[in-house]
């Protein structure tokens, strides 16, 4: 886990905001001792003065440091390295540095390997998928050519999770395919050259998947585990496909434990050209191969198709069918939804039917926006927008309900996934902003992101599609952006003008898909401190950032926009703690010209980027930092 193996070696792509330049002549105050005494400074622990600047003395926790290196670092160019802070500080095993102030970047960890199949795991079931590789006679393995990647995990109170989904910069990083040329290497399909892969990583705790290629992802499932790499360690990842088994298909025509089969079908049109598959109920990705359920016409309707998903994902083990849910997923630019179904009394049915559907339906409507009137009452105006139609399994106020008229069964929104975009634009004839799309029938969360800077994100829900109400043309008010005030000031009095305010987004006000995230917010105080920002309504977090030089910290606060304006509490910024370090990378060399950029990771929440630096020609940089609160 991180807490002993925290370095990760990552591509950093995060984004980074820009400060936006304050207004001639607004200067933001500065951190300057005696000229303004640390005694005049209302916190605790109160500052002293040191070196000409307010300082105080603070304990952190839940801080992250990312280091990105420069393309011409002698050392990992253009990588970066996530470091917890509290492993950042001991000196480096070097003669480079002896000061408790220097840190030294890891070496790297070094992995490699292949996914391979045993022949009898090719032979037709109970045993085996029925693909066979081309190696007949072969008694060893064949190596599959595979997409390897590696996801960073964060150690949280509940658990291992994603990286990515906490807000922090740790993308996935991908493994480099290579041909092995060693006489002892197992053969590629059909006698081909054998098929590997390597990537340099940092050690820590990672999800690694190695996916099939096309076409043997047809019957290869994805090779799922959590993996934990060791710093200058090279480790060998032969992943040998053992398909998982499971024992909880209830009605399945094979007792004991088995590969997951299942009979799909669908009346009275089938499933030609549709695709079913495993994937994790958590993360949604794809756990199992993927079936093609048929090719002809009524294909998987009045006899079902027996399609094979196996899976080989963590924990080892484990029954193949735990934490999997099935999907049966229609082709593109079909209209209807996917389909999901999970365990139902602690058993997975073998036979899984898609219901007959009522025929989709094409959808006009226009959106329109507020404008206010001086006269007190609001007039609209015709809005162009991107429009996104969402049915999310599980979702408890919108989705589709229907009662399958030849099978008898109701199935609930829960069952169901669908979703489809479209965009409002003006018509030059009627001089509206209209939109037409074709959509399965069922309730939806429509999310309108208008394409101007002045009317807000908005969500309806429910909104409805029924095919037997005739023709629909449902309509969108778009509000206006709501208003945001506040002012920030120095903890001893003074006005902190000339500041970066950034409204960074963390959450919507209604569900939780990406279509519905507020935009980001940026403006600068004023020589009173003062700030107007124009936020769509959700969850943020505001940060104040003094300007270069100042010696004043960023400080950061959460923010939630309603339905009405909101007026933020005055912002202190207080002195800060002092938090810089030299750096070294593996070789004793000082790290130069290398971006250093600090993350605070709440125990629930978004991490959010709390400071930034730049190394000197001696590796060395400064970072004042807000003080914990207590």
């Amino acid at each position: 886990m991180w807490s002993r193996a925290p370095w990760v070696l990552l591509l950093v792509t995060g984004c980074v905001s820009v400060a936006v330049a304050p207004a001639p002549g607004v200067r933001s105050p500065s951190n300057a001792c005696p000229a303004h005494p640390c005694t005049a400074y209302t916190q605790s622990p109160a500052p002293t003065c040191n070196g000409g600047v307010c300082l105080v003395v603070s304990l952190y926790s839940g801080l992250v440091i990312v280091v990105a290196l420069s393309q011409d670092s002698a050392f990992a160019p253009g990588q970066s390295f996530v470091i917890p802070y509290g492993n950042f500080i001991p000196p480096p095993a070097t003669a480079a540095c002896t000061s408790a102030t220097c840190a030294q970047l890891p070496a790297y960890a070094f992995v490699q390997g292949a996914y391979t199949v045993l022949p009898q795991y090719q032979q037709p079931p109970p045993a085996g998928v029925d693909w066979n590789l081309g190696n007949p006679g072969q008694s060893t393995p064949t190596a599959l050519p595979v997409h390897v990647t590696y996801r960073p995990l964060w150690q949280t109170a509940s658990g291992a999770v994603d990286a990515v989904s906490l807000g922090l910069p740790l993308d996935p990083i991908e493994a480099f395919v290579v041909d092995e040329t060693a006489p002892s290497s197992p053969p590629g399909p059909g006698s081909g050259p054998s098929i590997g892969f390597q990537a340099s990583l940092q050690g820590g705790l990672y999800e690694a998947t190695l996916q099939p290629d096309p076409p043997f992802d047809a019957a290869f499932p994805p090779e799922v585990e959590n993996v934990t790499l060791v710093t200058a360690m090279t480790q060998n990842d032969e992943d040998s496909f053992v398909p998982d088994v499971t024992s909880s298909l209830s009605d399945a025509p094979i007792t004991g434990s088995q590969i997951p089969s299942f009979s799909v079908y669908r009346l009275p049109d089938g499933l030609a050209g549709w695709q079913a598959y495993l994937r994790d109920t958590t993360t949604l990705r794809r756990v199992s191969s993927v079936a093609t359920l048929g090719t002809r016409t009524n294909d998987c309707a009045a006899t079902p198709c027996v399609v094979l998903l196996p899976t080989n994902h963590h924990p080892v083990g484990g029954d193949a069918l735990t934490g999997t849910e099935i999907v049966i997923a229609p082709p593109p630019g079909v209209h209807l939804p996917t389909y999901v179904s999970g365990f139902l009394g602690g058993t997975f049915s073998y036979k899984q039917f898609y219901p007959t559907l009522p025929t989709p339906v094409t959808v006009t409507g226009k959106v329109s926006g507020v404008v206010p009137s001086d006269a007190g009452s609001a007039q609209t105006t015709p809005l162009e927008a991107e429009l996104y139609f969402e049915v999310t399994a599980g979702d408890t106020t919108e989705g589709i309900d229907y009662v399958d008229p030849k099978l008898g069964v109701v199935l609930s929104n829960a069952n169901f996934e669908y979703s489809a975009e479209t965009t409002a634009t003006l018509d030059p004839t009627s001089g509206e902003a209209t939109y037409s799309i074709t959509l399965a029938p069922g309730i939806y969360r429509v999310t309108a992101r208008p394409l101007d800077a002045a009317h807000q994100i908005t969500v309806v829900s429910p909104f409805e599609v029924d095919p037997t109400a005739g023709a629909t043309s449902p309509d969108v008010l778009v509000d206006r952006m709501r208003s945001v005030q506040g002012s920030a000031i120095v903890a001893d009095g003074r006005f902190m003008a000339g500041a970066t305010v950034d409204a960074i987004p963390t959450g919507c006000v209604t569900g939780s898909a990406a279509s519905c995230m507020p935009r980001e917010g940026l403006t600068t105080t004023a020589a009173d401190g003062t700030f107007t920002l124009a936020l769509d309504p959700g969850d943020y977090t505001l940060r104040v950032e003094p300007q270069s030089g100042t010696s004043f910290p960023w400080v950061t606060q959460p923010l939630l926009v309603g339905p009405t304006d909101v007026m933020v509490p005055v912002i202190p910024v207080p002195a800060p703690v002092s938090a810089g370090v030299q750096l070294f990378d593996p070789g004793g060399n000082a790290v130069a010209a290398a971006v250093v950029r600090v993350f605070q990771v709440p125990a629930t929440g978004h991490a959010v980027e709390v400071g930034r630096a730049l190394t000197d020609a001696t590796g060395t940089y400064q970072l004042l930092l807000a003080p914990s609160s207590p």
